[in-house]
């Protein structure tokens, strides 16, 4: 719909932008808007970026801040999902690999190990992008390929290889009450269920009142959960908080479930997606008359114990993931953090030849160097935003969602971020206004941040990419959201001339 030449940005544009002074616009709903938001109380002593960017005449259209490093939070996103996209391609997917060591005898014995080895799918057996995915449907590939093959007995290991990427499942700057919660599931080079798995609890029949843990879904072998969850007013949400570490199976629940609950389900992360679908898939290959000797284990476990062949492995069968558009989709429609470590990840090991966060920046770093962005304004420690570490500037990520506008796989962005009054974070606002159904944005939220990036037409029917960032507010999360949406709701409604 909105069409641009791709070509080199002119940052003589930018010359506005990266002046630094606040615009002074008048006369207009979006003037207005800016007035009030800037002069609201909430803001007095925050620190807050937002720049207006007409795509298609190419002009700045309002500038505030554009050059001061702020916490992006899950804006950040569209940095690491557009690299990914315009360096891997749309159509790019990931291969995970199922292969022998030793040798098949004549009676059918697999005289070594069996292998699955990961190639840094974040979708790999996760039902919440397809249900054909989902772990079950998956390895039934794998044991049909396993019978094509003619091995009736597994006399070695079942070893999930996870070793594409590092071990370093979170990055270092995520904090400690993140890391065992869902959103901080960080990623694996054999990433399974998303590396997630649900805990249900029973409410207690009274405020304060232990809550009662019914069981988890999966059930993940060898992990002991320590409940002190107790019982929180009636209606108050998710209040757990689950502590624990990458490969420690020890998790400490805390925090409260609503008075009622019955079987309410709270997310966590595990502590080593490789080794759970190692048991999973050993369990799946005894049950199907495949009889295993050996033990079942990930490959980092394996090699602690030293007892991994360096031996050449011969490959029986290849699982094709989905596009890189559907990983994309997901990532930021739903902001899912481990494909977006999952996708930083790729980048380092598909372009540096290292599957690690560093790697992974590094190919940032160096593709977005070639449009004039200088990686060493950056501070960037993750893929996803998770970390208040991060630090970006308006402009950077401005020109980022500029260079994507004029590229042919635009399209596939673009319709990844949630849709205002429709889908993802923005579903459930915007409704009845000229933004519904129109503008799309990347929402970012941690602590005391705030922020949204993305496009929106104008009412001159030129299509604006717009990137807005509020740190250190003095309000209430939902309150700083909902003045920041009158005031993007305001772009979408601007007749498109420049305000100064």
């Amino acid at each position: 719909m909105y069409q641009t030449i791709f070509r080199l940005l002119p940052f003589v544009v930018f010359t506005l932008m990266q002046s630094g002074a606040a615009a002074q616009p008048q006369g207009s709903p979006l003037a207005e808007a800016f007035r009030q938001f800037s002069s609201d109380r909430a803001v007095t002593n925050a620190n807050w970026s937002i720049v207006v960017y007409d795509v298609s005449s190419q002009i700045p259209v309002l500038v505030h801040n554009p050059d001061k490093p702020l916490v992006p939070a899950s804006t950040q996103k569209l940095l690491t999902s557009a690299t990914a996209l315009l360096t891997l391609g749309a159509a790019y997917q990931y291969e995970t690999h199922l292969e022998y060591d030793g040798y098949i005898g004549r009676d059918g014995t697999l005289n070594g190990n069996l292998f699955v080895r990961g190639s840094g799918d974040p979708s790999f057996g996760s039902s919440l992008l397809d249900d054909s995915l989902a772990i079950e449907s998956t390895i039934k590939y794998f044991i049909q390929a396993i019978i094509d093959a003619g091995i009736k007995k597994i006399a070695g290991h079942v070893i999930a290889d996870e070793s594409i990427f590092d071990n370093e499942m979170v990055p270092r700057r995520w904090v400690w009450e993140h890391i065992g919660n869902y959103f901080g599931a960080g990623t694996s080079g054999l990433s399974v269920n998303e590396n997630e798995y649900t805990a249900y609890f029973n409410a207690g029949n009274k405020i304060g009142a232990s809550a009662s843990l019914a069981g988890t879904q999966p059930v993940i072998p060898g992990m002991v959960l320590i409940n002190e969850v107790t019982t929180g007013p009636s209606g108050s949400g998710d209040q757990v908080y689950i502590f624990g570490s990458p490969f420690q199976n020890e998790r400490r629940l805390t925090g409260t479930v609503p008075l009622g609950a019955r079987n309410f389900p709270v997310r966590g992360s595990m502590a080593e997606p490789a080794q759970y679908f190692a048991d999973v898939f050993a369990a799946f290959i005894n049950k199907s008359g495949i009889e295993v000797s050996g033990n079942s284990m990930s490959l980092r476990f394996a090699n602690m114990s030293g007892i991994i062949p360096d031996g050449e492995r011969t490959t029986i069968y290849s699982y094709h993931s989905p596009h890189l558009f559907d990983i994309i989709y997901r990532t930021n429609l739903a902001s899912v953090n481990s494909y977006a470590e999952s996708l930083l990840k790729t980048l380092g090991k598909e372009t540096n030849g290292s599957g690690s966060t560093n790697a992974g920046l590094e190919a940032i770093y160096t593709f977005w160097s070639a449009y004039g962005i200088d990686p060493s304004s950056w501070s960037l420690f993750d893929g996803s935003g998770l970390s208040p570490s991060n630090r970006l500037t308006a402009n950077q990520l401005l020109q980022v969602l500029e260079v994507t506008a004029a590229h042919p796989a635009f399209s596939v962005l673009i319709h990844s971020l949630p849709l205002a009054g429709y889908s993802g974070s923005l579903g459930p606002h915007f409704r009845g206004t000229p933004s519904e159904g129109v503008l799309r944005a990347k929402s970012g939220y941690l602590t005391n941040a705030r922020a949204f990036a993305g496009y929106t037409p104008m009412q001159n029917g030129n299509l604006a990419a717009f990137v807005f960032i509020v740190n250190d507010y003095q309000d209430t999360p939902a309150g700083m959201r909902n003045k920041m949406f009158r005031l993007m709701d305001a772009i979408t409604r601007h007749d498109g001339q420049p305000l100064q």
